[in-house]
């Protein structure tokens, strides 16, 4: 859009534009050497300046302005995606604070799903003694000391 618009600001006119579509980038132009508009702008990603602009630098610099906006946006998903990993990172480390193991993980897995001690054994391809040494472990570890005490902290702490 032209700077220079009757009645309005550019500043005002973009403004409108993006809230009625945010997803569209507003790129202002003018065609007037005099123009005071041009200075009063908030800070720009990019600018350009000469006397006359050839469709092939306009072009040109509207594609700079689509790659630096495509740029923040990567930018900014990947501090969303850095936040939520990070705080992904945050939860696990807080459902360590137990101190189970991979294995007694997937046995607790397995006690929320219902199985048996018998199941749990042909799952894991393991003894149900050792089963039974497992469970003995995480009760100790969880300060439970029934099944149901354990499922009910493993739900409520998301353990598993």
């Amino acid at each position: 859009m032209d700077i220079e618009i009757p009645g309005l600001s550019s500043i005002e006119a973009a403004s409108i534009v993006k809230a009625a579509y945010p997803d569209i980038n507003v790129i202002l132009l003018t065609l007037r050497e005099d123009s005071t508009s041009a200075t009063q702008l908030p800070t720009m990603e990019a600018a350009l300046s000469t006397d006359r602009i050839s469709p092939v630098t306009l072009s040109e610099f509207i594609s700079q302005v689509y790659e630096t906006a495509m740029q923040n946006n990567m930018m900014a998903v990947n501090k969303v995606l850095a936040f939520f990993n990070k705080r992904n990172e945050q939860l696990q480390q807080q459902h360590d604070t137990y101190g189970l193991s991979p294995r007694e993980k997937e046995i607790l897995r397995c006690l929320v799903s219902g199985d048996t001690y018998k199941q749990i054994s042909e799952h894991c391809h393991i003894s149900v003694g050792t089963v039974r040494s497992h469970i003995m472990n995480i009760y100790r570890k969880l300060d439970v000391n029934s099944r149901s005490n354990a499922i009910v902290k493993a739900m409520k702490e998301h353990l598993i």
